[in-house]
């Protein structure tokens, strides 16, 4: 079930992970590259599209741990920069200089998950 806004044209150097959340709310994905960093993938309102971030593991925990929502997941992003792919075009955004306005960013994990379980690894 791909979420209006979300794109199959992932960044090509990611490979899948696993889908965090998939539901009517949200589509969360975990991804990692050929050096095993982590990312996340996202909606996102403001631009438009869907985002590509990395993350640390103990970041992840935070979130799957709901001890943070997922707007501060991004802010806390360890790179300057993130990828938004909308359709066939890909940006690249500075953090810094851009302001990224996730989809139920305003959430903690139990919040987009109406509290369901979800099995962590």
């Amino acid at each position: 079930m791909k979420e209006m806004g979300m794109s199959d044209d992932k960044p090509s150097e990611l490979k899948p992970v696993r889908i965090l959340i998939s539901n009517s709310i949200i589509h969360l994905e975990l991804y990692e590259n050929s050096e095993s960093n982590l990312f996340v993938s996202s909606v996102c309102n403001k631009p438009g599209g869907t985002v590509y971030y990395a993350t640390t593991p103990s970041l992840l925990c935070l979130f799957l741990e709901n001890k943070i929502k997922l707007q501060t997941l991004l802010e806390r992003c360890p790179s300057f920069f993130v990828e938004i792919v909308c359709g066939n075009k890909k940006t690249l955004y500075s953090l810094k200089d851009s302001k990224i306005e996730l989809k139920c960013g305003d959430k903690t994990i139990k919040q987009l998950t109406d509290n369901d379980p979800i099995e962590i690894w």
